[in-house]
């Protein structure tokens, strides 16, 4: 049986961020499709010198796609709604058209941001709250399960950082990236355009130190056959519940 998990973010770059472990162990399994929808091209971010600003929005495309290579995304579609307005948006708008690919690739799970936007980023959290609205709108809301992607409070405490973390008892699913570091690096450093944000979080990265990679990723599942819940238990697994 075939499984497909659609991923709802913001920004090119925010997949490999968040689960780039998770896409890459999914993907190496014949029975699961990895779809990525990505509301913006991220236009509005720094050039590192890479490119000229006004070609930013179509270098981190090409970005976009060379990561998702290597991660083994089996689609990504991506819009263009102007990087940092996705506030100024109607809600209805961009839930719609989420709406729309749920109902065109079928998801069994759908991961995305929690409310907070982990950096607290505005479009992170105008992507949550349509990517939420669409779930519960969808025809098919009761065979979806909806995941938060997800930074423990525990974990949060050791970081660099200071970020918008989630209660330990809210987390329902840890995944073992550690097999696929590589990748996941690898997949960073397609990102070239945004350096110096990848290397804040993961020092060295770029030049192949791999030590600041997280080990493993985290999700809170909150709502499962169309109903909120809270977690019972914990699992590896997306499609475990």
């Amino acid at each position: 049986m075939s499984r497909t998990a659609l991923l709802v973010f913001a920004h090119p770059d925010d997949e490999t961020f968040t689960c780039g472990g998770s896409i890459a162990r999914y993907a190496d399994r014949k029975d699961t499709r990895i779809v990525l929808y990505c509301a913006t091209r991220g236009e509005a971010g720094k050039t590192a010198g890479v490119c000229p600003p006004e070609q930013l929005g179509d270098i981190r495309a090409e970005e976009l796609k060379r990561a998702g290579k290597i991660l083994g995304l089996d689609r990504i579609i991506l819009r263009d709604h102007g990087d940092g307005r996705l506030k100024d948006l109607p809600e209805e708008m961009l839930a719609d058209e989420i709406g729309a690919v749920i109902e065109s690739t079928a998801p069994d799970v759908i991961i995305t941001f929690p409310p907070h936007g982990i950096s607290g980023h505005p479009d992170h959290q105008a992507v949550q709250k349509a990517a939420l609205r669409a779930v519960l709108e969808s025809k098919r809301r009761k065979s979806l399960s909806l995941y938060y992607v997800a930074i423990p409070e525990s974990i949060a405490r050791t970081m660099r950082r200071p970020v918008h973390a989630t209660e330990d008892a809210l987390i329902s699913t840890v995944i073992d990236v550690s097999p696929h570091l590589e990748r996941i690096a690898e997949a960073l450093r397609q990102h070239r355009t945004q350096r110096a944000s990848i290397e804040r979080v993961f020092p060295g990265v770029f030049d192949g130190d791999l030590r600041g990679l997280r080990r493993e990723e985290y999700f809170q599942l909150v709502i499962h056959k169309g109903e909120f819940c809270r977690p019972s238990g914990r699992t590896d697994d997306w499609f475990q519940v």
